[in-house]
């Protein structure tokens, strides 16, 4: 990915600046509504469905405005057959090691295992799959680390993938926010996974493989959260 000129970098930070700030505060008062709204669950619903209308009406707007491309998705086949095992490898690889940290997490905050909890509900799957994690990832790995390598240079290589402080720049953004949005205290901890969805990103060129590191890495937490219970 080329450059962004170097008189166009403080535009595009600004852009990036504005573009966030405002989405931020946009789902934030969504999610606030969301928490005093006392109506029929298809209301919680439609405010729920709004924030990523947010996350992935605005970038888009943005981008072709500017006229930037989205060359950030899959082009063919081949590269979805990339993704996909791209994918597959980074999941052989850190799942394991993270049920095991998990678990050693559990027990730091007073909780014990219970046995293996049922498998997460369909419709929690569908809606992690199709639309938490490939909005975010959209917005995130997408707009906005896109428009980082156009700041920043990717200086550094790793198995085969060129990234830079616009990587750990999307990630900080990335656990930031979530924060912004809904407040959980240990939502610092989210920008470990994050680089690895901004590296997944790197490493083949789109937001696939991240998208479906991000909604796996969900559905597991959700399983192993629901396997513990207080000691």
């Amino acid at each position: 990915m080329t450059g962004a000129p170097k008189g166009g970098r403080r535009s595009l930070l600004i852009e990036l600046a504005v573009v966030t700030a405002a989405v931020l505060v946009a789902c934030r008062l969504l999610m606030t509504v969301r928490g005093i709204v006392s109506g029929p669950w298809f209301l919680t619903d439609f405010l729920t469905t709004s924030i990523y209308i947010v996350l992935l009406y605005v970038p888009i707007e943005v981008m072709l405005r500017r006229g930037r491309p989205m060359d950030f998705l899959d082009r063919g086949a081949a590269q979805v057959a990339r993704s996909v095992a791209a994918f597959a490898v980074a999941a052989i690889v850190i799942f394991p090691p993270f049920v095991v940290a998990a678990h050693l997490w559990q027990g730091m905050f007073g909780m014990r295992f219970a046995g293996v909890a049922e498998l997460p509900a369909l419709p929690f799957v569908a809606w992690t799959v199709l639309i938490v994690a490939p909005v975010e990832e959209f917005f995130f790995r997408g707009y906005f680390q896109s428009a980082m390598n156009r700041i920043c240079r990717r200086r550094w290589r790793f198995l085969g993938a060129r990234f830079g402080w616009g990587l750990v720049i999307t990630a900080l953004v990335f656990a930031f926010a979530h924060s912004v949005i809904f407040f959980r205290w240990w939502h610092f901890s989210i920008f470990f996974p994050a680089l690895v969805f901004g590296y997944l990103r790197e490493r083949t060129g789109s937001i696939t493989a991240p998208a479906l590191f991000h909604a796996a890495s969900n559905i597991l937490m959700d399983w192993i959260a629901r396997s513990y219970i207080p000691a």
